[in-house]
C-alpha cells in the first residue's frame, strides 16, 4: 500500500538516484536541502519501504507552489503520481488558497496529470526553461488550482 510522510534528510540520496533517472533537468541534493531547512511541505511517497514518488511545495501569502513532483522512472505508469499530487493537494489546502505551478511545454504527461486534478492554464513564461540540448529555451505553462473548493 502506498504511504505518505514528510521527507527528511536521510532521503537525499535516493532522491537524488530518482531525479537522475527521471528526466534531462534534475534538482540536485541542494534543492532539497533548502526546501526542507526552509520548512516547505516536502513529501515522499513510499510503496513497499521504497521511495517512488516525492514533491515540494512553498506556500506563502495564501499561495502555494508546487515546486517538483517526480515519479520514479520505473515506477511511472502506476498512479503513484496523481496519489503524490493529491496528498501535496490536500496538505496545501489549510496553508494557501491557490496552487500554482509551472510546467514544461513538452512535458505532456505532467500538464495532463495536472488537469486531470483540476488544474487550469492560466498563462504561459515564454522561454522559461533551459533546453540543455540546443541551447533554445522553451516555454512554460502556468497553471492554478483553487484550493478552497477542497
Amino acid at each position: 500500500m502506498l504511504s505518505f510522510r514528510a521527507m527528511t534528510h536521510q532521503d537525499l540520496p535516493e532522491l537524488a538516484a530518482i531525479e537522475q533517472e527521471a528526466g534531462p533537468h534534475p534538482w540536485n541534493q541542494k534543492h532539497y536541502v533548502d526546501s526542507i531547512d526552509s520548512g516547505h511541505l516536502c513529501a515522499v511517497a513510499e510503496y513497499k519501504g521504497k521511495i517512488v514518488a516525492q514533491g515540494v511545495i512553498m506556500a506563502a501569502a495564501d499561495e502555494a507552489s508546487l515546486l517538483i513532483l517526480t515519479v520514479a522512472r520505473k515506477e511511472q505508469g502506476k498512479g503513484y503520481g496523481s496519489a503524490m499530487l493529491q496528498h501535496l493537494i490536500e496538505s496545501s489546502v489549510e496553508k494557501a488558497e491557490t496552487l500554482f505551478l509551472e510546467v514544461r511545454e513538452s512535458n505532456e504527461k505532467a500538464f495532463n496529470l495536472y488537469l486531470n486534478a483540476g488544474f487550469s492554464e492560466i498563462g504561459r513564461r515564454n522561454n522559461y526553461y533551459p533546453s540543455g540540448k540546443d541551447h533554445k529555451s522553451e516555454d512554460a505553462i502556468v497553471m492554478a488550482l483553487d484550493l478552497k473548493h477542497f
